[in-house]
């Protein structure tokens, strides 16, 4: 009996430390918000998603509330493939009263893949949030791809031309 509870409990805390991804949605604006109030001690947050377009501009910021004692502290923000890290987020401020602000900017990601986004730290007591978005911005070629584009274009012309006489 005592061998059938602990395997049960066992189970039961492993399939509760296994808990399924949050699904985030990108809205008509191009952007995925996030709201968490993790439990108190260390957390892993994770986040999917697929950004709405076929080469995207991808960037992101979160930042952590504070009241009182009431602290989340990050120790990573990534953005994985489901199996290889492709770009870490920067802490990029604390103010004095102790919130973070953490950005990644310019990231490049491709429609049809699912991303992770794990967020990982730990809060110093229950009701302690965080706050974040995702942005995706449709890729808009370089101004010297259009210079090349415009040149190619010319030569066939040229050519075009010349084979004309």
């Amino acid at each position: 009996m005592k061998k059938t509870l602990i395997a049960a409990l066992l189970a039961f805390s492993g399939a509760a430390a296994l808990a399924a991804p949050t699904a985030l949605a990108f809205d008509a604006d191009n952007t995925a918000w996030l709201f968490s109030k993790p439990a108190a001690g260390s957390f892993v947050d994770e986040y999917t998603f697929e950004v709405p377009f076929a080469q995207s501009g991808f960037s992101g910021s979160f930042t952590t509330s504070l009241n009182g004692s009431r602290d989340i502290d990050f120790s990573s923000i990534y953005v994985t493939n489901g199996s290889t890290t492709l770009y870490n987020f920067v802490q990029t401020s604390t103010d004095a009263t102790g919130s973070e602000q953490w950005t990644l900017s310019n990231a490049a990601l491709s429609a049809g893949t699912t991303y992770h986004l794990f967020l990982a730290g730990t809060s110093a007591v229950a009701g302690t949030a965080y706050v974040g978005e995702l942005s995706a911005v449709a890729a808009v070629p370089e101004p010297g791809t259009w210079a090349m584009a415009l040149a190619g274009l010319a030569a066939v012309g040229v050519l075009a031309r010349c084979r004309q006489h």
